[in-house]
């Protein structure tokens, strides 16, 4: 959500790409995200991952982007700091990865409630930001498939 009108994003696996990238579509584009590093817990699921994403057009890179995922709803210094460790170990702090250039996108808690607002989102798809995004979509594709052909 942002500024109170969903923005609505998925991930797909395809069978095409290499083990480890989940293909993500959001804001009218789809793109690869590289999982680069995985925390599992106790059960063997994963309870914090680190995620690259990074977007080219004829050879000129246009975004990239670094997630640290946390299952945690608030992650302490400790577990922050472990992740840019691993961060760093893997490589990433050429893209953006060290302890300066990143920062904490703040959580909403559950248990602070829903902060949906109708009057935001009823703004947003009159104004046709959906039917935008979606032209974006077929516009912006990820060659990088094709590409591999």
């Amino acid at each position: 959500m942002a500024n109170r009108a969903h923005y609505f994003m998925s991930g797909r696996v395809d069978d095409n790409d290499p083990v480890g990238v989940l293909r993500e579509k959001g804001f009218g584009v789809e793109f690869p995200n590289y999982i680069v590093d995985v925390l599992e817990d106790e059960k063997g699921g994963y309870k914090e991952a680190i995620q690259f994403q990074c977007l080219e057009r004829g050879g000129v890179r246009v975004f990239e982007g670094i997630n640290f995922l946390s299952r945690n709803e608030v992650m302490t210094d400790g577990e922050w700091g472990a992740m840019h460790d691993r961060a760093t170990k893997a490589g990433m702090d050429k893209y953006g990865a060290d302890r300066t250039q990143m920062h904490r996108v703040e959580r909403r808690l559950a248990s602070e409630g829903s902060v949906d607002d109708g009057h935001w989102q009823k703004f947003w798809d009159d104004i046709g930001v959906g039917k935008l995004l979606e032209l974006l979509t077929k516009s912006i594709e990820d060659d990088s498939r094709e590409a591999k052909s």
